[in-house]
């Protein structure tokens, strides 16, 4: 009957997510297919209207749109906005693409210690990507901006990195 009950409580809230994760796969598969403008019209409402687990995925995929020029006018500052928001939501990928733009110099200045404490938080999330970029950011920096890119990755990790209960795990959505 307990079981009955909480079941009963908690259906609502599983009828909720379908739709949000329909539409988000919705969006995706249009991306893969290159239906952009169908694509982009998704994840962009994704992006905008809601704030669960959809929306850095939804950011992400936006900030590659930008990124390739896929569906949109490639437009590196437009990406790395995208990007920000889904690093900012603790998005390991996310992270390690703005890394890869600020030590490129893409649509951000370039910046070897911002590139290093995005790569260093990514790579706390066990992100192998951002594991094998961050020797190479490394390289670049002197040994008092390494002692900056350090304390700024501390704050990174603090506010961005993995939480209590995350999963650990080695993924990325994409191997690019």
């Amino acid at each position: 009957m307990l079981i009955r009950k909480r079941l009963f409580l908690l259906l609502p809230l599983i009828l909720a997510m379908q739709p949000a994760w329909a539409a988000f796969s919705d969006g995706a598969v249009a991306c893969s297919m290159g239906q952009y403008e169908k694509a982009y019209n998704i994840l962009r409402s994704i992006a905008e209207t809601t704030n669960d687990v959809h929306t850095p995925l939804a950011e992400y995929y936006l900030g590659m749109m930008y990124m390739n020029g896929q569906g949109v006018k490639l437009d590196y500052g437009k990406a790395s906005e995208w990007f920000r928001k889904a690093a900012e939501k603790s998005l390991p990928e996310a992270q390690y693409k703005l890394g890869t733009l600020y030590f490129n110099g893409q649509g951000v200045p370039r910046d070897y210690e911002r590139a290093y404490a995005w790569y260093r938080v990514a790579s706390v999330h066990n992100h192998q990507l951002s594991k094998k970029a961050l020797p190479r950011a490394k390289e670049n920096l002197s040994t008092a901006e390494l002692k900056d890119a350090e304390k700024l990755s501390r704050e990174y990790i603090e506010k961005y990195g993995p939480k209590k209960g995350d999963n650990k795990e080695p993924r990325d959505i994409n191997k690019q």
